[in-house]
């Protein structure tokens, strides 16, 4: 068949100061857009990955937060230079009318994250009160590589 089974949809984790932030609300509604410090991360455990598209998933339930200034969520990691976080792309949020939505940013070219490594979401500009976000990247699991551990560490 013509079909990729192995692409799926992965959540990035809240970081733990997210909770301090915004309290249990914002923890049934995904990250806190308020913040411009890192609010979730993700990373493969073993397998290399390729990010093939992303997505900013807006709450609904406060509405009126949504009519602020606009937020720009930026998707990072380090893939260029060892200790050094590159901006991969940014999806904007617009000031109005973004609540109950999802905005999206599909790669035109290829982003491979390796075992050790974390993709970092935070938003360069901070949203107003109550803004929350879910930050989602599809991803897809690289199996040329025989094993996928080369750049790991073994233990006994």
């Amino acid at each position: 068949m013509a079909y990729t089974h192995s692409r799926y949809e992965v959540e990035m984790q809240r970081v733990d100061h997210i909770s301090a932030v915004g309290g249990a609300t914002a923890l049934g509604q995904g990250g806190v857009a308020l913040i411009t410090t890192v609010a979730a991360e993700w990373g493969p455990g073993i397998v290399p990955h390729r990010i093939r598209a992303a997505a900013v998933v807006m709450s609904g339930s406060d509405v009126g937060a949504f009519t602020g200034a606009a937020v720009e969520c930026s998707f990072e990691a380090d893939i260029s230079t060892p200790g050094t976080v590159t901006k991969m792309f940014t999806i904007g949020a617009p000031s109005t009318g973004f609540a109950n939505t999802s905005r999206y940013y599909i790669p035109t070219y290829v982003i491979e994250i390796e075992p050790g490594t974390k993709v970092q979401f935070r938003c360069t500009t901070a949203g107003t009160a109550g803004v929350r976000a879910r930050a989602i990247l599809y991803v897809e699991p690289r199996w040329e590589e025989p094993g996928n551990i080369t750049g790991m560490i073994a233990t006994t």
